[in-house]
């Protein structure tokens, strides 16, 4: 394999596998998907992924600390199924423009999630 072929796929194994090189893995579980490290869903307020928590200050902050869901295989794959069909004919300033809109992420949320269910 070509040095440009294999920096790629490096950079592919620790985006979309477990990412056993970072220092927080596993944040979840082991053998997670590191696909969604920051979840594109944040917050996504469905208390079967997680809940409100207080702060110290007594602020709350949504908490997908045990959340396990976005890290499975199955839903990582459809997860980025779902956005590649979005944004197949955007370059990538319009994808992202796209995106930034947390009501059409939380759509892409329920579609994945009738789908594959939390376990």
């Amino acid at each position: 394999m070509i040095e440009l072929a294999k920096n790629h796929l490096k950079k592919v194994l620790e985006v979309c596998g477990a990412n056993r090189n970072c220092e927080y893995y596993p944040c979840h579980f082991d053998g997670q998907v590191c696909l969604w490290c920051y979840c594109p869903f944040y917050p996504c307020e469905d208390e079967e992924l997680g809940e409100y928590v207080e702060k110290k200050d007594g602020t709350k902050i949504w908490s997908c600390m045990k959340c396990f869901w976005v890290h499975r295989e199955d839903v990582a794959t459809e997860i980025l199924r779902e956005i590649l069909n979005l944004t197949k004919d955007k370059d990538i300033d319009e994808a992202l423009k796209l995106l930034d809109n947390h009501e059409l992420m939380l759509k892409i949320k329920d579609r994945v999630k009738a789908k594959y269910p939390n376990r």
